[in-house]
């Protein structure tokens, strides 16, 4: 009995497969070609199946991209930070050393200036000191005025001892001596015998006399009659402070004037031999410290 021909395609698939010498996909195309649906079914198939292929290609390119992105966005990132920070650092380093150099050397300048000026005033002392101790050589009454004590000079208006008034300085010697001697003993000192110039002036020295009689700077020994200072300046008349009844020239001698407290109201001057020993005021300028 002859075997009946097969019209359902899925027999035909089964016959196919069943056979095992039969190659499968000769099986399935002719059980394609015996049918248009299945024909229509393999040619949608086979057409998607590229774009299916690209699109996981597509999907799996992302996925392997994407890691790559973010790893070179971030690294990106970092180098641009790194690469803006470290010419930063290095400019910023680079500038500090630059303002150290200008300070240095700005320091070094103001510390030689300083050493100069220095240098410069050590010359300046050295050579004060040296005019100092000439002066003192040659005028050895500057010991008066600046003694020596620990080392160091210390200078005062007037020497020790010695009365100030105003820019002057007296000295009151209690020493007896004659006229002469008594100029010749302040001249050793650097000073002269007292001029009185002024009514105060002459109520100072009486004051300190204390009813002694004291030499002063006035004379008549050259011309008779015609008193001279010490300095040569001629005695003038309304500056002249003569007790009552002087100067008389009493024996033809007395060409010597000696300031005297007589009594209340009877102080000033009166004219003695000038050899007769007296006590006597001495007279210089303070120094101007």
């Amino acid at each position: 009995m002859d075997t009946p021909t097969v019209s359902n395609p899925s027999e035909g698939i089964y016959i196919g497969l069943v056979s095992p010498d039969q190659d499968v996909y000769s099986t399935v195309g002719q059980t394609s070609h015996n049918s248009p649906g299945a024909q229509h079914t393999e040619t949608s198939g086979q057409s998607s199946h590229p774009y299916r292929l690209a699109g996981g290609c597509v999907v799996l390119c992302a996925l392997l991209l994407t890691p790559a992105i973010v790893l070179y966005t971030s690294a990106s990132q970092n180098c641009s930070m790194g690469c803006v920070e470290e010419p930063l650092r290095a400019n910023n380093s680079t500038l500090d050393k630059d303002q150290l150099q200008r300070d240095n050397n700005s320091l070094n300048t103001q510390k030689d200036q300083l050493q100069r000026d220095y240098d410069s005033l050590n010359a300046q002392k050295d050579q004060l000191q040296r005019d100092f101790d000439a002066v003192v050589v040659k005028f050895p009454v500057l010991d008066q005025y600046c003694p020596l004590r620990s080392q160091k000079r210390v200078c005062r208006p007037c020497p020790e001892g010695w009365e100030q008034r105003n820019s002057k300085c007296y000295y009151f010697s209690t020493e007896r001596k004659s006229w002469n001697d008594s100029r010749s003993a302040c001249l050793k000192q650097g000073a002269d015998l007292v001029i009185i110039e002024t009514e105060e002036e002459k109520d100072f020295i009486t004051k300190h006399t204390g009813g002694y009689v004291y030499w002063i700077g006035l004379s008549d020994s050259e011309t008779e009659g015609t008193w001279l200072w010490v300095d040569g300046t001629p005695l003038q008349k309304d500056k002249a402070f003569w007790v009552t009844g002087e100067p008389d020239d009493y024996g033809g001698s007395e060409d010597c004037a000696a300031a005297w407290w007589w009594r209340l109201g009877s102080d000033g001057w009166v004219d003695f031999p000038c050899h007769r020993d007296w006590r006597s005021v001495c007279e210089t300028d303070a120094l101007p410290l």
